[in-house]
Order: structure tokens, then sequence, then C-alpha cells
């Protein structure tokens, strides 16, 4: 009694207890300490500064490990001793009833110097704090055991809190959290988890439960409590359980009229990237079980990846061979999305491929060298890798060798067809090869010839692959080494073609030709690009015509009333006389006999 008498605040002040967010000060935070997956600083808050009027004293620390404070919202449990300042007279007690005193913070259940002086408490805390009247009892007190006036001294322990959100601002949902997460990754829209959830109604009797299930973030397949559930999860972490109080807009509707509660257990955050080398999302990588470590399988490292299961996204593949692969990673041994799912797995790793190409995920090895799915789903698992070498490890020698033998094994994949990985072999000497002063001269040499070849066969496949801006981008590359390289101006030219930049396309054929006068490659290109020009140059003529004409069929005053420029020449005037037509079709005539021939342009 003496509890909700004592700490509620008075009616004449009750806009005292009261505060708005902008003016009371936030704590909290949900960092973990020590977290395998990292230090998550998000939400954490300097502890709030209490105003003039209230002083605090701490009587016993909390422990080291307890960092967070509880915020708006937290439903608090403390033990507390409350006396008045000026003779030390107890008037009320929680410890003298044996019953800890539980409240909503910040929601003005309690005097104000309680609102704002637990927010500052962590658990396990005992503190004094000397409370002013203004954030007590004010003027009127409350009789008859706090007189007008007083100032109040409480010492408070700081039992514990449950974390309380209002995920909608409304009431409508509000979140508690019973088992706190690991880690700093929360899911977002789209994101796919696995979680378990019960929903039970107003009444205690159950309305439905789930076992662990896959969920995307923001689909409608929770039904009715699906928004609500979005929504809490998407503050969640890995291994957090939660209870959201949802009314019966968030929940059930009319069916359950009192609202329901839904306890949600978030077991696993499915992390989901795009792993294809052209990145167009043709493989989709969702992480399903964390891999050890750090590393992943770097260029030519052995790998054993094992394939467990296959299906078009409901029934299972036929034929499909299940087992164990053996293959050097980026060598084209097997597929294309097998190569490039590998690279970016780690030990343990287990993951579910998403494959929306075909052509990427025949391999004979699996037995579907022949699907026709549209989208084939592969679970695979990396057994285990060999950590290879890094470039930047390597001695010289060493790292010739290995130059050497990625472009070769670049151009095989480039005859076979397997454009994207040739591309990453070729790039990678390219990058490898960046900073050659520090070599001696004999190998700066030979790396600077094979930087050289590799982006001159980058060219080719980005041409192959109608990256005209890319192909263009390599061969000027070469041509700063190599001005007088006849292979990349003819492949700049064929890039410029491509680009329909005819002009430059002929400069560059031309180039060719005076370096390489039986160049029939060249000439045969010159002349294409030639006559497009020429097609170029009729449209631009047609179109020029076109707006003379429209200009002369606009308004204008009539022969008769033209201003004559005393001393005109026959010609003007006889201009002067002939139609709005001729004149426009005089004009273009004369634009088209000034350009110069196509040949003299270039």
């Amino acid at each position: 009694v003496y509890s909700r008498q004592f700490l509620r605040p008075p009616r004449s002040t009750c806009q005292l207890a009261a505060m708005s967010d902008d003016e009371m000060p936030m704590a909290g935070g949900d960092m973990p300490m020590n977290d395998d997956e990292g230090s998550d600083m998000e939400g954490f808050q300097a502890p709030p500064l209490l105003p003039e009027g209230i002083t605090k004293d701490i009587v016993t620390a909390a422990a080291d490990s307890e960092w967070k404070q509880p915020k708006n919202g937290d439903e608090v449990t403390v033990h507390y001793v409350g006396t008045l300042a000026q003779d030390g007279f107890e008037f009320d007690s929680s410890r003298s009833r044996g019953q800890p005193f539980v409240f909503t913070l910040g929601k003005g259940q309690v005097i104000k110097g309680w609102d704002l002086g637990v927010a500052t408490m962590k658990k396990g805390e005992v503190a004094k704090f000397t409370l002013a009247p203004e954030f007590a009892y004010g003027e009127a007190g409350s009789p008859p055991k706090i007189p007008a006036n007083a100032t109040l001294v409480f010492e408070v322990e700081l039992i514990g809190w449950s974390s309380k959100d209002d995920l909608f601002g409304d009431d409508g949902v509000i979140k508690t959290i019973l088992t706190e997460g690991s880690g700093w990754k929360k899911p977002k829209a789209g994101d796919e988890v696995l979680l378990s959830l019960k929903a039970v109604a107003a009444d205690g009797s159950e309305i439905e439960e789930r076992g662990e299930f896959e969920y995307a973030l923001g689909s409608e397949a929770l039904g009715p409590i699906a928004k609500a559930a979005s929504k809490a999860l998407e503050s969640m972490k890995k291994g957090e359980t939660a209870e959201i109080k949802c009314s019966k807009e968030y929940a059930y509707g009319d069916k359950h009229p009192d609202g329901a509660t839904v306890t949600l257990s978030l077991r696993e955050i499915y992390e989901t990237s795009d792993v294809s080398f052209s990145k167009d999302g043709s493989v989709q990588k969702k992480l399903v079980k964390a891999g050890e470590g750090y590393d992943s399988p770097k260029d030519g490292a052995k790998v054993k990846l094992s394939v467990i299961s296959a299906t078009d996204g409901t029934t299972a593949i036929d034929g499909l061979k299940v087992g164990t692969l053996e293959f050097a990673a980026e060598d084209g041994e097997v597929c294309d999305a097998l190569e490039c799912a590998v690279v970016e797995m780690k030990k343990g790793e287990r993951a579910v491929l998403t494959i929306t190409k075909p052509e990427l995920i025949r391999e004979q090895k699996l037995g579907l060298q022949d699907v026709k799915a549209d989208k084939v789903v592969l679970t695979v698992e990396l057994e285990e890798f060999e950590k290879g070498k890094d470039t930047w490890s390597m001695s010289e020698d060493e790292k010739l060798e290995w130059a050497v033998s990625r472009k070769d094994r670049g151009s095989e994949l480039l005859k076979a067809g397997r454009l994207a990985m040739a591309l990453r072999r070729y790039k990678k000497v390219v990058d490898s090869f960046g900073y050659l002063d520090d070599m001696q001269e004999e190998n700066k040499a030979k790396a600077k010839a094979l930087k050289l070849a590799c982006e001159a066969n980058t060219v080719v496949v980005h041409l192959k692959l109608k990256d005209f801006v890319a192909a263009k981008a390599a061969c000027n590359s070469v041509l700063k080494e190599d001005k007088q390289n006849i292979k990349a101006l003819y492949r700049r030219a064929q890039a410029e073609l491509g680009l329909k930049n005819f002009l430059e396309c002929i400069g560059d054929c031309k180039k060719v030709v005076e370096l390489d006068s039986q160049n029939k490659e060249a000439r045969a290109l010159l002349r294409q690009a030639q006559l497009a020009q020429r097609e170029e140059d009729k449209k631009a003529k047609g179109l020029f015509a076109n707006m003379c004409k429209a200009f002369g069929r606009g308004p204008g005053p009539s022969p008769d009333k033209r201003p004559r420029l005393e001393g005109a020449e026959d010609g003007a005037a006889a201009a002067d006389e002939a139609g709005p037509t001729e004149q426009a079709d005089a004009g273009a005539a004369q634009v088209s006999t000034e350009r110069a021939p196509m040949e003299e342009s270039a």
C-alpha cells in the first residue's frame, strides 16, 4: 500500500512525472561482450545526466560485466527504502514488506525523480538518490508521512528489468526480450531466418505452435501475425527469444478480440549473397551453417566439397550423384556454379546455392550434364581445403611460375568457352603485377610481358561478352605501355565499332594499316566502319532537312511586307522571292556539299 501511495506521482504534480521523449535522457544498448561475431556498439549511449535537484551516490557498484541500463518502456524490478532528508524518518520500504516493486520506466507511473534516477542504474547496483521537492511530491507533499516541500532520500537496488519495445508506437505490439541473443547481426526485410513460434490467446489458450521453420521477413507466410512478427524479428539476434503482445489489429482480428501473445525464437539468420562471377544474381549462396575461421580457398587450392541434394525448388532432380568432389579451385575442373561458390566458403560451411542459369550447373560428375530445370537448388558443404600460398608471400620466381600457369589455364578456359572463368585467370595475373619496380630487371621484363599478354587476352574475353566499354579500357592499358601494339589497336577498333563510335574505329583501323599494310582484318573493319558512318551522315542530313522544312512552314510576314536591305544583290533578292521550301532544300544541299568525304574526315 505504501509503495503505491508514496511512489505514484501526486495528482497535483502529475505533469512533472510525465516527460516527453525529447526531455527524457535515454539509456541502454545491446552491445555483446567478448562475442565471437564481434562487438556490437549499436544502440549504445552514454549514461543519462541527472538534472540539478537529483543527486546520486553509489552504495554498491554493479559487477564489471553489467554495463547495460534500462530504457523508457522497460519493466524494472527494484527494492527501495525511502526516508525524509530532514530527520531520516523511514516512510516506506519494499524490503520491510519482503516484496520487490515493479513499474514501467519513463511512463509516469512513479515520481519524476525515480523515472530519471533508475534510468542511470545497472543491474545489481545499489544507489542513494536525494530528490528535491520538484522531483518528488512538490509543494503538496503526501500527508501524513511526507510534508510539503520535502526533500526525500531513496536507497534503490536495481534487481533487473524486462526490455520492452513499442514496435509501432501505438501500443499495438509490445516486445519483451526473454532470452538475449548473441552477435551483432540482425535480419532485415527479405532475409530468410530459421525460427519457432507459439501464439496464445489472452485467456492462455493455445492458438498455434510451429517448430523450427524457415521464414522470409516481410512475406505473408505467417498470415495475420506476419507484420508484427517481421517487425520484431528485425530487432532480434541469433539465439534470442522474445515475446510480442499484440492487439487484435496486429494478431488474429475478431477471432481473438483480446489480442494474442506470440513467442518467437530466432535460431538462425541466413546470409544470402550473389556469388556469380558476373554478379548478375545467377548464383545465390544462402549460408545455413557458418564455417570456421576467416580463410576461403585460394586460386588453385585443393578442395573437398560435399554435394548433399539438388532440387528444382520443390522436387528432387533425378539422376543426381551425391557425394564428395575433389578438385582444384578455379581451375575449371567442375561447373561454374560450384567454382564461384566454393571460393566464397569457409571450412565446415554449409550453404544452399540457387542457380537460375542451367548452363552454370551442368556437371557430369554430379549426373547433371543434361539438367533442363529453370532453377536448380543445390545444398553443399565445404569439408576441407588446402591453404594455398598468397602471391605477396611468393618469391619472384614462384610468382612468375604461378602467373604462367594461370595465363595458360585461362587460355584453355577461353577455348572451352568458359569466358567468366578465363577472365578471372587473366585479371589475377594483371593484378598481381600491378607494381614491378622492386623486381630484378630480368624478372621485371618477364612480368611485364605476362601482364601485357593477359591484358590483351582480357580484351578478347570482353569482346566475346560484348562488354565494349571494358574491352576499350583494357586496350588503352596495353597501348599505354606499347603504343604500336597492332592487336590492341585492332581490338580497340572493334570495341569502338560495338560502341558505335565509327570515326574512332576508322582512326584505329588506319593506324593498324599504316603499321601493317597487309592486314586484311583491319581493312575489312575499316570499310565496315566507313559504311556505318555514311549511314549516320544520311540520317543526320535527313533530320536537318526535316527541321529546316518545319521551320519554313511556320508563320511569318508576307513577302511584300518583308524589309529589303539596300544594295541587296539580285541573288539575295531572288532567294527572298523563293518559297520557304525551296530555301530549306537549298540550305540542306549546301550543308551536304560542304561536308568532306568520309575517307578525308577520318
